[in-house]
């Protein structure tokens, strides 16, 4: 690790000394509210003392240990106390020893109430904050969870986007434990649903939390809870629906329950904060696993693992739509389909288009939004059916709805699919990794088909998901049987290829050879 620049291993409950780390290329480092003790090594003195914060430390710049002697001045710093200058001056040399010593004091001083008049200051404005408002310690915080996204470096967009961000602080730092407790109103974690209630929102803000991603309806969190389960926690933006309108919106989307979507297990709900909990899908999403390293050692998607995450993903949106001929999801995007198995996936984020407030008119840079939709809160099934649809090219081509290009011109991903059809080099079209089951190409032709069909223009035009659901599992069928037939066929192939091989040896031995 001789280059190592920067290392941040705050929060993380390390216990014991910390070692003499000669790294002479470190300029960045904390440790600060772990369980360890002892002096601060001497490869480390040269750190300031914000580095080592919320433990019983000695050394460096937290000041000697005991019983350990202080460093001797400088040449040019102040004398010891007693001690005199050689100097014929009667104490010039003296005096101006003194004086720098007193400059130095003059300067730990300034910086001592300038620090406690900025703790006053940060102290005063949460009260301001605070006044009028309600909060309890609780919203303090969870509010705090909004400094997590600018603690958290390489943070990638969407849910997918597993173990690439630093781990952040607990979600309740200090600030908790500071504040007042709450009365006993206050507000809580409600759960839903019958399944077992083994943490509270106590546990959830004393978690680690890490951000997987940041999308349309606010910041998604991987929460390690200290009794070991591993909870997602969606952080909602521009969510200013009163609290019962907000309970029956939940409640209805908590009712959904598919073994393909991502089940809701609690909220939160305050003035300021609104948190959903969803159990956590370890294997990340789609979107990472499509665009994520490409290097050696990754597993690629062939046909038989996107055709099933296509079928999973279109049963779990035709069963939203079943529940009512409104019903929609809203926000389909391949960060939103969760691989829980090889071939299998999750929705999440359903329902989600209706607790936000996004009254702009929103703009079609995301790639699946269908042309007739100018309001998020307003999304039909037919809209869904073009997210799909663009969800099923992304699968088919590999490529992003934002990064499709021709002609290095941006376009989005349905109009270049298009042109290359148009064009008749159709090959080009599917992602290098599904060209190698050469076996199905016609089964990857209908299901770009049926893409292609779900994102008609025209909602009238496009399929309802029921429709969509058939024709992937007619597809799928197709594909296992004629992968059937042709290891049937390869078979028969090399067993005729015996059977010539044994005649045309027999007529050799016959005439002579």
């Amino acid at each position: 690790m001789t280059h190592l620049k920067t290392l941040y291993l705050e929060r993380n409950r390390l216990t014991g000394q910390i070692p003499d780390l000669n790294l002479a290329s470190l300029g960045a480092f904390n440790v600060s509210y772990n369980l360890l003790n002892g002096s601060v090594p001497e490869g480390l003195r040269r750190m300031p003392a914000s580095s080592f914060l919320g433990m019983p430390l000695c050394g460096g710049p937290l000041g000697p240990c005991p019983g350990e002697i202080s460093p001797a001045p400088a040449p040019g710093q102040a004398l010891a106390p007693g001690a005199h200058s050689s100097s014929s001056g009667g104490g010039g040399g003296g005096g101006g020893g003194k004086k720098l010593s007193g400059g130095a004091i003059a300067g730990i001083a300034i910086g001592s109430v300038a620090a406690t008049l900025l703790v006053l200051g940060l102290l005063l404005l949460l009260c301001r904050r605070c006044g009028g408002k309600g909060y309890n310690a609780k919203d303090a915080a969870v509010a705090e969870m909004a400094l997590k996204d600018k603690e958290v470096v390489g943070a990638p967009n969407g849910y997918g986007g597993y173990g690439a961000a630093r781990a952040a602080p607990a979600l309740a730092p200090a600030a908790a434990a500071a504040a007042p407790a709450p009365p006993s109103g206050g507000k809580k974690l409600v759960f839903l649903g019958p399944g077992p209630r083994v943490y509270d929102l106590e546990d959830l803000l004393r978690a680690s939390a890490e951000v997987l991603g940041k999308g349309t309806f606010g910041t998604t969190y991987k929460a390690v809870l200290e009794m070991g389960p591993v909870v997602a926690v969606k952080r909602l933006k521009d969510s200013n629906l009163p609290e019962r309108e907000f309970r029956d919106k939940i409640g209805a989307v908590a009712s959904l329950d598919h073994p393909n979507l991502v089940p809701l297990q609690a909220f939160y709900f305050s003035k300021d904060e609104k948190l959903l909990v969803y159990e956590y899908v370890s294997m990340g999403s789609l979107s990472s696993s499509l665009h994520g390293n490409r290097g050696s050692g990754r597993t690629p998607l062939d046909w038989v693992a996107r055709s099933g995450i296509a079928l999973a993903a279109a049963k779990a949106i035709q069963y939203i739509h079943s529940t009512s001929p409104k019903a929609s999801h809203g926000n389909i995007k391949s960060s939103n389909v969760l691989l829980s198995g090889p071939s299998e996936a999750r929705v999440s984020d359903h329902g989600l288009a209706h607790l936000v407030g996004l009254a702009a008119a929103p703009t079609r840079a995301s790639g699946y939004r269908a042309p007739e939709v100018t309001d998020l809160r307003k999304i039909s099934q037919k809209a869904d059916v073009y997210s799909f649809g663009v969800l099923l090219m992304e699968l088919l081509t590999g490529k992003a709805p934002a990064h499709a290009v021709l002609n290095d011109e941006g376009v989005d991903l349905p109009r270049w699919v298009q042109s290359v059809v148009r064009e008749e080099w159709t090959a080009e079209v599917f992602d290098v990794e599904l060209l190698r089951d050469q076996h199905v190409e016609q089964e990857m032709m209908e299901l770009l088909q049926l893409a292609l069909d779900c994102a008609e223009q025209y909602p009238d035009k496009r399929p309802t998901m029921s429709e969509v659901v058939v024709r992937i599992e007619e597809i799928r069928a197709s594909s296992l049987g004629s992968g059937e037939r042709r290891r049937q066929q390869n078979g028969h192939e090399t067993i005729e290829s015996a059977d010539r091989s044994s005649s045309m040896i027999s007529e050799l031995q016959a005439v002579g050879f």
